[in-house]
């Protein structure tokens, strides 16, 4: 299975994304040639896609590593270093860097770091 996550580093949007059993939190340094994630932080609450039709959930997440981290930090670029594999939970992941960009969000320009995601 697999699945193609977004993340982006804005106030507006959550800096982490699930896919499966594994969290990717964006985590520093970050820029536009490289980036670093924490997979599995100790995340203390976070509800994906929690916005209703008539309202804008904005959420604050606070995140630790952890002896169930699975790995604290990877580091990917898209010249030599796209795909990092990692073991999380007894399940095989495969993370790769598809792309770095900006995205404009509320009149402002926040960078943006695509993943693919592939287990099982």
């Amino acid at each position: 299975m697999n699945k193609k996550i977004k993340v982006v580093a804005s106030p507006f949007n959550p800096s982490l994304e699930i896919a499966d059993k594994i969290v990717v939190k964006l985590h520093v340094p970050y820029s536009v040639r490289n980036v670093t994630v924490q997979i599995c932080p100790n995340v203390q609450e976070y509800v994906e896609k929690a916005d209703t039709p008539t309202a804008k959930i904005r959420q604050v997440s606070v995140t630790t590593p952890t002896d169930q981290t699975a790995t604290a930090t990877l580091t990917f670029d898209l010249e030599s270093n796209k795909k990092k594999s990692v073991t999380a939970e007894g399940t095989d992941y495969e993370i790769e860097l598809l792309g770095i960009g900006k995205e404009e969000i509320q009149g402002q320009q926040f960078p943006f770091f695509e993943f693919n995601v592939s287990w099982g």
